[in-house]
């Protein structure tokens, strides 16, 4: 039930989630928690897991530690991704998403909660407002949000949770305090010079999912066009950033960390085997070593420069067309 979801993702936390979360208690404890976050990481982290477990402290004035959110728990949370347009929760909880079938939050969702902030609480307290992505404003949405952000009002807090924070307008960032959530650490043992970018745990749980693997095998697919010159480079970089930016860069440094371990680790599997589907490639057997060391560096680059305002879309361009120049043969 949406209910039961929304409840279990507010009282109960994923255990890496710990630290950031006492980032936020330890600033609202020495009252210096400002009235706006930014809350970014890569996709999978439960940054929304996060959001609204801080939310629900703040509303219901809760301390301590938090109760475990297992991880099967939260893959099964996952059809809160669903979510409906009513849901039970606390009054003065503001919780604006992507409208049914939609993709963008729009200017009248922001306006409706701006006007709901300009009155009195329900239950005497704060207010809360969650925006979940952030990046999905349009940009009359962001402009109403702005305001809010500039002339806010009392005892209210906003909490952006995004994983491509450098979509927002930067007057938005720059009026934020941006907690960075990172993944957790695994065991040593990868190759000197390419660490593995870690699979965000709940996006581990997603990678078993027929979408998640069409969405990889739809990725691998065009790589391999753009490599063997049969898709423009720069079609394919813009099509890449108009979806889940994030997600493809997160399967983009996985991908060549693969080769890159294919190539230099004794008895390893296929290089051009995908893991997440049947898909066959041999573009990635075809690049020299050098080159996928360097793209590596280019997409771990580019990952961590999205909360920056970076031309994603030219970054893109650039990155394909590089591994076109610079391919072996």
């Amino acid at each position: 039930m949406p209910n039961d979801a929304l409840a279990v993702l507010s009282g109960r936390l994923c255990a890496w989630l710990r630290e950031p979360l006492k980032r936020l208690e330890d600033a609202a404890a020495k009252k210096r928690l400002g009235h706006a976050w930014l809350i970014t990481g890569r996709p999978g982290l439960g940054m929304l897991n996060l959001a609204l477990v801080f939310a629900d402290r703040l509303l219901r004035r809760r301390v301590g530690e938090a109760l475990p959110l297992d991880l099967p728990a939260a893959q099964a949370l996952d059809a809160f991704r669903d979510r409906p347009q009513a849901f039970d929760h606390h009054p003065d909880l503001h919780y604006i998403f992507p409208a049914e079938e939609k993709r963008s939050i729009g200017v009248e969702q922001i306006r409706a909660v701006t006007d709901a902030l300009a009155l009195k609480s329900f239950l005497g307290g704060p207010k809360v407002v969650v925006v979940e992505p952030a990046e999905a404003m349009t940009v009359g949405a962001a402009n109403a949000l702005l305001k809010a952000l500039e002339e806010p009002n009392p005892d209210t807090y906003m909490l952006l949770v995004s994983h491509q924070p450098g979509r927002l307008p930067s007057t938005i960032r720059s009026r934020c305090q941006t907690l960075v959530v990172h993944a957790p650490q695994r065991g040593s043992g990868e190759p000197a010079g390419a660490a593995a970018p870690e699979l965000a745990p709940l996006m581990a749980a997603e990678s078993a999912t027929e979408s998640y693997r069409s969405f990889i095998n739809e990725l691998e697919t065009s790589f391999n066009l753009v490599y063997e010159s049969k898709r423009d480079p720069i079609e394919v970089a813009d099509q890449w950033a108009g979806q889940d930016l994030g997600q493809t860069l997160d399967w983009l440094g996985r991908r060549i960390h693969a080769a890159v371990r294919a190539r230099i680790l004794a008895g390893a599997s296929n290089p051009v085997t995908v893991a997440a589907g049947p898909v066959l490639h041999n573009a990635w057997a075809r690049l020299r070593l050098d080159v996928l060391f360097e793209q590596f560096a280019a997409v771990e680059k580019l990952r961590a420069e999205l909360d920056r305002g970076v031309n994603a879309e030219l970054a893109l361009r650039v990155l394909l067309l590089g591994f076109v120049a610079e391919r072996g043969t």
